[in-house]
Order: C-alpha cells, then structure tokens, then sequence
C-alpha cells in the first residue's frame, strides 16, 4: 500500500486536512495534533477521494473551497453530503469557510457537516474541535455501544 493510502491501526485516531492554504494546514494539523490524532493531508479532491475510500478517518478538515472550489460547488463536501448515513456517521466532518457562522447547528445541519467553523476562529481551532468531538460522541454513545454489542462495527 502507498503513504498516501497507509493505513493506520493499533488504536490511533485519525485524521484528514482538506485545505489548500500551506498557513492553514500548519494550524489545522497543529490543531489536530494537540488532540492526539494521526494526520493526513490531501491535496487535491480526487486524492482526498481515494484516501476515504482506503482509510476510515474519525475526523476531517475541510474547507470550502479546498482544491479550488466554490462553497457551492465543492466536489469533497457533495461526497459526503451524499455517503450513505451508516457510513458517514462514523466521521466527524468539520467545514471551514469565510461566511460560516461557527458552532452554528443549523448551518452544519445544512451543510451535513459536524460543525461549521468561520475562518476567523480558526485560533481557537483545538478548543472548537474539542468541544465538538466530544458533543458529538456523547450524541452517538449509545448507538455506537448498540452496534458494537450487536457485532455491527
């Protein structure tokens, strides 16, 4: 298997930076790193596309207008709009972009994002994904415990 497919075992948590912006991904992998996880970045939407489909990533990074794309027309974040739920339950999906309204769950509600985050708060990048992660697994608990006890996942 490539690097760039490697995939990661033995309890690490991962993740995934889907941002163009070199000053970006240095603060967004600092980010992910205080918090413990094992990243990967992409580098273009059909790289970020293979990588998911070869690695189960816990969290992803993107921002909407990674690989040159519009908030509307962004090829990464279609994909996992459209992944069946069974599947994309399992990633925490954080959306960052300039006219996002952080913590905002009507906003990632509809942009079927975990959590919508505004640029300018990207500073404050750790605490936020923090604070979300755990939000979001305290959400999933008991339906995760149900389906590891039913021999699910």
């Amino acid at each position: 298997m490539s690097p760039e497919t490697e995939e990661y075992g033995g309890g690490f948590k991962t993740a995934l930076i889907c941002d163009d912006n070199s000053e970006m991904q240095n603060v967004i992998n600092s980010a992910l790193k205080e918090l413990k996880y094992k990243i990967d970045i992409s580098t273009s939407s059909a790289d970020t596309l293979e990588k998911v489909r070869f690695n189960q990533y816990d969290v992803i990074v993107l921002n909407e207008n990674f690989a040159g794309s519009s908030p509307e027309n962004n090829e990464v974040l279609k994909f996992f709009q459209n992944m069946p739920m069974v599947s994309r339950r399992h990633i925490f999906l954080a959306l960052i972009g300039q006219n996002l309204k952080t913590l905002d769950n009507m906003t990632a509600f509809s942009k079927s994002v975990n959590v919508a985050i505004n640029k300018s708060d990207i500073p404050n990048l750790a605490n936020i994904l923090k604070k979300s992660i755990d939000d979001n697994e305290q959400f999933y608990k008991v339906y995760k415990e149900t389906l590891r006890k039913l021999g699910k996942r």
